[in-house]
């Protein structure tokens, strides 16, 4: 691949070195001007004013992705830029955005500590780390990994972990775990030895899965002595995330190479949400869905933007828009690499159906004095409401 012309004197070792990638990061403490020097006044300030208020970070690899205009600057509308730029505060307005109050997802009630997360009755979620490789602008967990005034939680060791463990270990109908973040694959492998060697010797832990933006961020991270860890830990799945085409790359197939050329290779699932101006047009989204599926990925989730995560108007579009677009593929793909539609609400994930006019469990509501929201029978079979957009 083309590189960031930052990064062309970079030894080949070098660049492939996943910890490498991690410290050379674009972060918020960065001179915007060393990797965009045509950059405006005006978009330094942006930049400076954004990382004051939340995490930023862009690997070297994840800058090559992005396609420069003639002035060496990110091109307007690029896909994979538009992801992570810092955002203005006019980008970041608007209803049901980040409030640092309201959650979409982790309710207190349903962490007995602060990295475990209990929702489901037979699953449980370990967030390891709250730090990535980079920082997706849009990130649903806004409160838990971008926002620069929040506790952090680096626990795979401790008295929290060691309370974590002790709450799977006396809750036998929790037999799935999935271990996530921020990324757990930040961590070097022994420190992930010694979470999925901890967690895997819990007897009624039957299956593990882990998520990961790495194919992303940092692909060099899928090394032989990563596989051969999870392969020891019998991780069942790899859930991925990227949101389009462009991100699909040489370095992208050679990482999930690594896993055929070790002999193990767990199911590899791909989750993203609908994002405005990036992969909501039925041309992005086939042709992602397909790439994915030529190389045994399986299109899972495909999310609805959620609220109260940062600037949501800007990224996020409307059900109805969401379910058109579906619809429309839902004959030109095959049906293993068509996703599930589906919003997060802190009571529960919710299928959403592929009917514009709702169903009886289901309901759209529209009304002159109120933002447009829907309401849903959720899982436990009670009535509650959403806001669109």
């Amino acid at each position: 691949m083309k590189r960031h012309w930052k990064f062309d004197s970079v030894p080949e070792k070098s660049w492939s070195d996943w910890s490498w990638q991690l410290r050379n990061r674009l972060a918020g403490d960065s001179d915007l001007t060393e990797y965009f020097p045509n950059i405006s006044a005006r978009e330094n300030a942006r930049f400076k004013e954004y990382a004051g208020k939340f995490n930023l970070g862009i690997t070297p690899y994840t800058l090559s992705l992005i396609k420069l205009d003639a002035n060496l600057n990110p091109a307007a509308g690029d896909p994979v830029w538009k992801q992570f730029k810092y955002l203005s505060r006019r980008e970041l307005a608007g209803n049901c955005g980040y409030d640092a109050v309201h959650v979409n997802w982790e309710l207190s009630s349903e962490m007995p500590t602060p990295i475990l997360h209990h929702k489901y009755p037979g699953r449980a979620l370990l967030r390891v780390v709250n730090s990535c490789h980079g920082y997706c602008s849009y990130c649903y967990l806004t409160k838990r990994t971008l926002d620069v005034t929040e506790k952090r939680h680096f626990c795979f060791s401790g008295a929290v972990w060691r309370k974590s463990l002790a709450y799977l270990r006396g809750r036998p109908e929790i037999s799935d775990v999935l271990i996530s973040g921020g990324d757990p694959l930040v961590l070097p492998n022994k420190s992930l030895a010694k979470v999925l060697s901890e967690v895997s010797a819990i007897p009624s832990v039957k299956t593990i899965r882990l998520n990961t933006r790495v194919l992303t961020f940092n692909p060099y991270r899928i090394d032989n002595e990563l596989v051969a860890i999870l392969k020891r830990y019998r991780v069942n799945v790899l859930e991925i995330h990227l949101s389009h085409p462009n991100e699909i790359t040489e370095a992208f197939d050679r990482a999930l190479a690594k896993f055929d050329e070790n002999g193990y290779r767990p199911e590899i699932l791909w989750r993203s949400p609908l994002l405005k101006g990036i992969n909501d047009s039925k041309a992005v989204l086939k042709k992602l869905l397909l790439e994915l599926y030529s190389r045994r990925i399986v299109p899972y989730y495909l999310f609805h933007c959620a609220p109260y995560s940062l600037a949501r108007k800007y990224y996020g579009t409307s059900i109805e828009r969401g379910i058109r677009l579906l619809k429309s593929l839902r004959r030109e793909i095959p049906g293993p690499c068509f996703p599930r539609y589906t919003l997060f609400h802190s009571t529960g994930k919710q299928d959403i159906p592929q009917d514009t006019s709702g169903t009886k469990e289901f309901i759209f509501a529209r009304g002159r004095q109120q933002p447009p929201y829907v309401k849903f029978l959720n899982w436990r079979g009670r009535w509650v409401t959403y806001p669109d957009i």
